[in-house]
Order: structure tokens, then sequence, then C-alpha cells
């Protein structure tokens, strides 16, 4: 790394206790600090106490001190031991009886490993300090060459991160990153007294504790070895700075002006529509990526925009894999919002300044079509539009803009043109059709699957067109409530009154829990949704044994409310569609709303029996070639599909276990490396800052419950009465979750407008769609939640 300290000479540094460790670096330290350290064993507190308060004393003048553990097996070369003994702030220095306390609450945290020559250490408290946090100098998995920053700079804190406490943010730099990339000057100093730490301990992997003061002086309050490091693979240092000089040019490559793109510069985002995070989650298998591009990413989400009267951009794919990782190029994904024969002039201004905006407000990353984009014409689009881009259009070209969409989403609300919601529903009406004339298959050949999968892209395509519609009208139902025509609890209420087919399926799954005549009758609609619905190894429910072992809720025969809208809100609805002069009345808008929600979700359990049937084919096929599911999740669609016109040279099972083999070890590789939620510029490779989401609050209720984490092989046996389900990237074949009383939902990926967020605001469920990494990663350990979704505010204990 440039810019590194002048290094103090050691010739062979030695590891000790906290205590012993910290008093050693003090005396080497040029760049870090190490607050004055006083220590002493069990022993002498037991044969001396007075005189080890007399010194604590006489040592140290500040008001306050903290006294921490310094076990003899805390930080050794095996063990690190981290938060397993007490600390205790804060403690008055002139104040006897605390400090008694404070010391024996730290030697008792020593009972479970008994040891008179364990040390406590006294240092003076620490105050006025703009940021804590611990540094790895490594990834602790793979060991990859990164500084993970774990930190806190809001609460003025010093153990918020040890503790779990705090609002943690995380930043990840490339060792070898240039400092000019790394805009935070303390940051900056930060790496800089590491580096100085590095130096000093003989270049051995580090977990520092550390504290930033006003001045940004770097305080070290503890310096442990990384005990994982002797399981990293010796050359995932080389390895990295290779992948990375090739992924640098790539990302140079998308950022550059596209032909036939509008938009001076892209980004990359995965969360961006479609969300590749959400559905097949952020590092997925070969399959799963090679399906979502085969059925989606590659022509089919601008396909079926165009077809309704967006923009056509060129046949670009959308979606980019970066190491396995996929990106969603956004400026592809902007074109594709534009209406149809917008000015070039003004389709450039438009793209590109949504696209800065996007730079400028990472934080919305997976709400692109709420805060950025207006993908439709809305009561509020002019407002927004205005407040947004201020003095981006002249009056002329807000007015060019604005009448396309309206003209647009008009034609698509009152079916009009092609892609309207008839046209959707009637496209989806022809796939259930084929599916149920469709013969059972004696046996199962590649040309079977191949034909699966075609029927499977029909039907995404008609998901695709009634998806947009489920976009159109939420984000109608939201500008009226911007316009004061409707409040957010009877928004709330209106969505509660969408019966969709989650319902149905909530509804017959409890039956079928109390009866088991209806099984065969539930597992005939739903039994081909499976959690991960692009996961080959997760199993569909009628390939699970333990679908049906919970036990029945109380059934809700009607979980939803009626609405009707009172006289004074339809008159307000009203005059918001006479300001757009469209020639709908408002009962006419609120019913395609309801009917829109609804035909989403039903167009996503029928297009997903084609592609869930699809996988099941091909699992037995993968058995008749001797492979596993694992095995075959490795495989590319593509490839597979390729041997029907270009025949494999050998075996078949050697073949497709080589295919295997160099799949897994590129998939393996590829976790050490670090890439951010978004990439703005190719720099954002080496300085890769974890996005802090915002989540998508559902409901207005506040609650505080046990978290429980889901994954798609959990059983469905398990109690989740009354606690917060958390699941990482949820997707209908989690539904089976809202036939329990669940106190409410956490989801680390999703959109404002995705499943659970729609399913959530049915069933009137308080969530938190889309928390992020961090939070979610707290939540894998958390023992409590607390959730106001009225205050958008989401605590982990």
């Amino acid at each position: 790394m440039s810019d590194s300290p002048e290094m103090s000479s050691v010739d062979h540094f030695v590891f000790g206790t906290k205590s012993e460790t910290l008093e050693q670096l003090a005396a080497h330290l040029r760049v870090g600090r190490v607050l004055p350290v006083y220590y002493f064993c069990v022993a002498q507190w037991l044969e001396q106490p007075e005189h080890v308060l007399n010194e604590i004393e006489r040592r140290f003048s500040e008001p306050a001190v903290v006294v921490r553990s310094s076990a003899q097996n805390e930080d050794t070369a095996t063990h690190s031991m981290a938060g397993a003994f007490a600390s205790v702030l804060d403690v008055p220095r002139d104040n006897r009886a605390a400090l008694r306390a404070a010391i024996e609450q730290v030697i008792g945290s020593f009972a479970t490993m008994p040891n008179r020559y364990h040390q406590v250490l006294i240092q003076p408290m620490l105050n006025h300090i703009q940021m804590s946090g611990v540094v790895m100098t490594h990834d602790l998995q793979q060991g990859a060459p990164y500084y993970i920053v774990n930190y806190d700079d809001e609460s003025g804190k010093t153990d918020t991160i040890t503790g779990g406490t705090g609002i943690q943010k995380t930043v990840m730099i490339y060792r070898n990153a240039d400092h000019a990339l790394i805009k935070s000057s303390r940051l900056r100093q930060l790496l800089r007294a590491c580096q100085e730490l590095e130096g000093i301990c003989g270049h051995v992997p580090l977990d520092i504790e550390f504290a930033v003061g006003i001045a940004e002086e770097v305080y070290i309050l503890q310096v442990r070895r990384i005990t994982l490091s002797k399981t990293w693979h010796p050359v995932t240092e080389k390895r990295v700075a290779q992948y990375l000089r090739y992924i640098e040019q790539f990302v140079s490559q998308c950022e550059a002006p596209e032909a036939g793109l509008y938009g001076a510069v892209s980004m990359l985002g995965i969360m961006p529509d479609w969300n590749p995070a959400e559905i097949i989650g952020a590092n997925p298998r070969p399959l799963a990526v090679s399906l979502y591009r085969h059925l989606i990413t590659d022509s089919t989400w601008r396909e079926a925009r165009a077809y309704m009267g967006y923009h056509h951009p060129p046949s670009y794919p959308l979606m980019v894999l970066i190491a396995d990782h996929p990106y969603i190029d956004v400026r592809r994904s902007f074109n594709s919002f534009l209406p149809a024969r917008l000015a070039p002039a003004l389709a450039e201004k438009l793209v590109s300044a949504w696209v800065d905006r996007l730079r400028n407000h990472s934080e919305w990353h997976d709400k692109v079509e709420f805060e950025i984009v207006p993908t439709c014409m809305t009561f509020s689009v002019i407002d927004d539009m205005t407040k947004r881009y201020p003095g981006l259009l002249s009056t002329d070209e807000m007015a060019e803009f604005t009448q396309s969409l309206s003209t647009l989403t008009l034609s698509l609300i009152t079916g009009a043109r092609k892609g309207s919601l008839e046209d959707g529903l009637a496209q989806v009406a022809a796939c259930v059709e084929r599916q149920h004339t469709r013969g059972a298959l004696a046996a199962v050949s590649l040309r079977d699957i191949e034909r699966r999968l075609l029927d499977a892209k029909e039907g995404t395509f008609a998901f695709a067109v009634l998806a947009r519609h489920g976009f159109i009208a939420e984000s109608l139902m939201r500008s009226a409530v911007q316009r004061g025509a409707l409040s957010f609890e009877r928004l709330a209420c209106f969505k509660r009154s969408v019966t969709t087919v989650t319902a149905e399926l909530a509804r017959d799954f409890t039956q079928a829990l109390a009866d088991t005549g209806k099984r065969g009758a539930f597992l005939a609609r739903f039994g081909h949704l499976r959690p991960g619905t692009y996961d080959i190894n997760s199993l569909r429910y009628d390939e699970r044994n333990d679908l049906f072992e919970g036990q029945p809720t109380e059934e809700n025969t009607s979980p939803h409310d009626a609405f009707e809208a009172s006289h004074a809100e339809l008159f307000a609805l009203e005059n918001l569609l006479s300001e757009l002069d469209w020639p709908l009345s408002a009962n006419t808008l609120l019913s395609y709303a309801h009917r829109a929600i609804a035909a989403r979700e039903y167009a996503k359990l029928v297009f997903t029996r084609d592609l869930s049937d699809a996988l099941a084919m091909f699992t037995e096929w993968g058995a008749e070639q001797g492979l596993s599911r694992d095995d075959l999740s490795y495989l590319d669609i593509a490839t597979v599909i390729d041997s029907l016109t270009s025949p494999l040279l050998d075996e078949a099972d050697r073949v497709w276990l080589e295919h295997v083999y160099t799949a897994k070890r590129r998939y393996d590789n590829s976790k050490s490396l670090k890439l951010g939620h978004l990439m703005a510029r190719a720099a954002d490779l080496f300085v890769v800052p974890l996005q802090r989401s915002l989540p998508t609050f559902i409901t207005d209720q506040h609650i505080s419950a046990m978290p429980l984490l889901l994954t798609a092989q959990s059983a469905t046996a398990l109690d989740l009465d009354g606690k917060v389900v958390c699941i990482e990237n949820a997707d209908p074949g989690f539904d089976w979750i809202f036939t329990r009383s669940i106190a409410g939902l956490i989801t680390q990926y999703g959109g404002a407008n995705s499943h659970m967020a729609i399913r959530c605001a049915e069933f009137g469920i308080p969530a938190a769609i889309g928390c992020g990494e961090q939070v979610f990663s707290q939540l894998k350990h958390g023992r409590w939640v607390m959730m106001n979704c009225r205050e958008s505010t989401l605590r982990v204990e």
C-alpha cells in the first residue's frame, strides 16, 4: 500500500497477554497510540487489594478508567477467546467501591477458566472519540488481502462493535490499494496505524481494536493475532491480485459509452431492476445464474418492456457476472424505462441524471423505481422530477417527458394497447392451459428439458408484463398518499384487501396440515414451489418429507379486510385524475391497482411451475449421468443444452464432471474477492463500502420478539409462532411461513415492491424488507429484535 508510515525497528516481536502486548507496542508506535497501561494478576489482587487500588489512584489522573480482562489464554497464537471475559467501562477512579466491584466482576468472568496468573488491565477511559471499531488485516474466512474495517462513527463509544450494540458500518480496503482512493482522512490515518502495527508485529495477520479521537489520532485498544490464518490457502493473495487486474479492465469497459445506449456512464449493482441478489443470491452457483440469464436477463427484461411501449435498447444482456457475483448494468436498465420515441437529447439527459443520482444516493440501490427513475405517470411525477433534478429539463422537455409517460401509462391501464393487464392475464391463462394439457413423461431427455425451459420463458415474459403493472399500481397508490388523497394507514388497509394466491396457499396449507385428505390437492397446485426458485439443491414442496409435520394453527378464514373508499377519498382521487386529464374514475383506478397486485403474484406462481419442473427433470437426467444435485448446481444450463447440437467427444459422465470440477474451483476461488453492492467506477473494486440499506418497513406496528433464521433447507415443522422470521433472499417458496402466527419478517435483500413486501402488506405483518448485510449479520447472532415500522427503526440485541 502506498503512503506507508516509517516503521520502528523490532527484531522479533513476542505477543503476550493483552496487557503485555499493549505495553510492548507503546514503546514502538509513532502513528498509533496506546493509552497508559497498568495491570496486575489475580493473585496480586487476592493478596494485596489495597496496594492495587493505591497504584490505580497514583498512576492515573483521569476521572474514569476502564477495567478489562487480560487472561493468559485470551490472545494466544491458537485461540483468541475474544469476548469471553468481562470489561467494565467508565469506572470512577476515586471511587474505591466502584473500582473493587469492577475488578471483582472481571475476575469473576475468569471463573470457567480459573488461573491465579490471569491479569486485569486498567487504562484511562477514552472519551470524545469520533469513530471506534475493529480492523481485520485479512478476511477471516479465506485470508483474502483486505483490511476489513467494522466501525461505529455515531455513538461516540468505544465498545459498540465488539459488544454488538452499535450501528455497524463496514468498509473493505484492498491491501495494495492506493491511499488516494480512500476519501476519508480518518480511514487513511487508521490504515497507516494498521500498517505500522503489522511492521512491528512481523507482518502476521492481526485483529486490531481501535478508536479515533477528534483530531484523528488513532488509539490502539487491543491487538491479537488472527488464529484462523493457518487454515488459509497460501496463494490467495496472489490470486486476488490477478483477478482484480482483469476485473478492473472489465468494469472500466462497463463504465464507458455503449453504442445505441443513452447515458455517458454506467454503474453496476446487485439490486437495481430484477434484483439478482434477492432472487438468486449475491454469490449464486452457475446453474442458477444461467437459468436467470436464460429466462430473464438476456432478453426478456427488455422485450417485455418494449412490448408494453417502453424504449427498446439494443440486445445487450441486463446482468453481468463478475467472478460469480451477479450485477445489473444500471444504464441498460434505465434505458428500458424510457417511454418509446423520446427525443434522443432528452433521453440522454434523463438517463445520465438518473445514473448520477444513484451514484450520489447509493442507499436507494434497491428502490430505483421509487426514488430514482419515474417509470410511469403518477400524481407526483412533476413534483418529484422538479425536486430531484432541478434545472435538468426545460419546460418543453418536461412536457414531452411527462406527456409520453402519461400516454403510455393510461394506455396500459385502459387496455388500449399490447401489454395491458388483460393481455398479460391472457398470456398467463395460455401458460396454465398448456401446463394442464401436458402429459407425463415416460423418460426425461435433454430435449424435454429444453422444451420445458421454453415454456418457462413464455411464462416469464407474461410475468414481466404483469410485474410492470404491479409497479405501476404501487407507484400510483404511493403518489396518491403523497398528494394527500389517501393516508398511509388507508393505503395499508387497501393492500390488506387484496387477496393474492398466497392467501389461497396459506388457507389450503393450513387445511392440509389438519386433514390428510386435502394434501394431494394442495400438492397438485403448490407442490412445485421451492424456497430458492432457481436453486436445484432446494427441495420442492412435493419432494419434502417434512412438509406436513408442523402443527396447524387456527385458520384465519378472512385475513383480508374489506376496503371501501370514502366519499372524501373518491373525490380527492377524482381531482388527481382530472389533473392528469385521464378519463378514469377513482373506482376504476382502485380496481386496476387491486387486480394488478394480485395478477403479478399469480403470474409468478404459474411461470415458476415450468421452471421448477425443468429443475426436477434436470435432477432426474443428472442422476442418469451419475451427477448429484450439488454437481448439477455447478453446470451452466446453456452448455448442457448446447450438447444437443454439438456432440460430446468423451463419456458423458467424464465430460460433465470435468465441467463441475472446473466450475467448483472457480466458484470457491471467487469467494476471496470482496465486491460491493454498487460499483460506480473501477476504483470501487479497491475500496468497498457495504451499503447501508434503508429497509422498506411494512405496516405501522411496533413489535419486540425473538428472531429465527430460515434457509431453503429449514424444516417446516419449526416453531415460528411469535417469532420474527429472518430470510436472506425470500421468494414464493417461503410462503408457507404465512400459515404460522409469525410476529414479523426481516429479509436481507428485497425491494420496496418485492414478493415479500406485497405478502406482508397483504397479511398486515410488520416487516423490514431489505435490511442489508450488516444488520442481517447481527440477526444471525441476535437474541431479540425490536422493530418499529412507523418510526422505521430496527434494533437487534
